[in-house]
């Protein structure tokens, strides 16, 4: 999932800052080229692609391409000062290059460094005008704060360079569904789907937004999603809400408990289906049992000890229903629907 759409659900902030571009000892990366030789490549991936990196740079220690690529690896995994290392040894190998400008200001925006990231844009732009990667950038930045025509300028850019670019259409429909055009939103993202079938972000906020309007073609949009991306916890959870949302209350916990079957962290998911057992199926011991694992995964979710609390409630367990709408309180002290339920519990005495 890219940058833009974890902004797309949930909040972050970006943090202003400057720093240097060099100073790169040799040491620091060579010693952080690992020996992973032992590892076993049928069951961890991952580790088998950092090897293969590894070697490359090992081969071609003077090529500023394999750190760059070890760099992008290590921004999809988060570890942004590694990353950062090595793309800043791509940099002192060849400081002309573009390319090495724009990886350098999406790892900075990644650690939510937006100065940093916006002076690596600008300088890629100087070194090639033409930059489609840089201009993308500087859009999601845009469209991240809410400089809707700003983006929109760097979006036009992107098209006048190559009009069947993908990126640029759904971000196009990103800021359409901003300022409340949400057809001409979806002709974006469907545009960008005609151009690149296996753009995964399109699909799912195409899904996302079927989902919300109950309407079937959310099961076809997060299918193709999953179809790019098998077995995403989060596009399961999504199919999973619109079942909920249309009442198939058998097929929605069917899917929940996939995802905790193959993830047994998700606790969401044991949410839900608690959610949907106290309130839709009235199966009270049930929902306890469900939120009990969630609150094991999760002590601070306040909708699962107030709605575990609801439960012991409607079974008559006014103890146990008191001591959770009082850790519901804790947790967030303006809980009006905990302090409704310690209420209803005051006048039972």
């Amino acid at each position: 999932m890219t940058y833009l759409m974890k902004y797309l659900f949930f909040i972050f902030i970006l943090v202003l800052g400057f720093t240097a571009c060099n100073g790169i000892s040799e040491k620091a990366n060579d010693e952080q080229i690992e020996d992973v030789d032992g590892l076993d490549r049928n069951t961890d991936p991952e580790l088998a692609q950092l090897d293969a990196l590894n070697k490359r740079i090992r081969k071609d220690s003077l090529n500023g391409d394999p750190y760059r690529d070890r760099a992008e690896f290590y921004l999809d995994k988060e570890e942004y000062t590694r990353a950062l290392e090595d793309i800043r040894k791509s940099i002192i190998i060849d400081s002309t290059y573009s390319a090495y400008y724009v990886t350098l200001g999406e790892i900075f925006l990644g650690m939510g460094k937006l100065k940093n990231c916006v002076q690596s844009l600008d300088r890629a732009l100087k070194l090639d005008p033409n930059s489609k990667e840089a201009y993308l950038k500087l859009a999601e930045i845009s469209i991240v704060l809410d400089d809707n025509k700003k983006a929109i300028e760097y979006i036009d850019k992107v098209m006048q360079i190559d009009e069947l670019e993908p990126k640029a259409y759904f971000m196009r429909g990103i800021v359409l569904l901003k300022v409340g055009d949400t057809i001409h939103g979806i002709r974006n993202f469907q545009k960008a789907i005609d151009v690149d079938q296996d753009f995964f972000d399109a699909h799912l906020q195409l899904g996302l937004l079927y989902l919300d309007k109950k309407n079937k073609l959310a099961i076809d949009y997060f299918n193709n999603a999953l179809n790019i991306d098998p077995g995403n916890a989060d596009v399961t959870y999504y199919l999973g809400m619109y079942y909920q949302e249309i009442g198939n209350y058998e097929k929605a916990i069917q899917i929940y408990q996939a995802i905790i079957d193959n993830n047994p962290d998700y606790f969401i998911a044991m949410y839900n289906i608690g959610f949907v057992n106290l309130v839709y199926l009235k199966d009270y011991a049930k929902a306890i049992e469900y939120f009990n694992k969630t609150i094991e995964f999760n002590p601070e979710y306040t909708d699962a000890f107030y709605n575990r609390g609801f439960a012991y409630e409607l079974t008559g367990n006014v103890e146990n229903s008191k001591q959770d709408y009082q850790q519901a309180l804790r947790l967030s002290p303006n809980y009006e629907k905990a302090i409704e339920g310690l209420n209803r519990i005051d006048e039972l005495k």
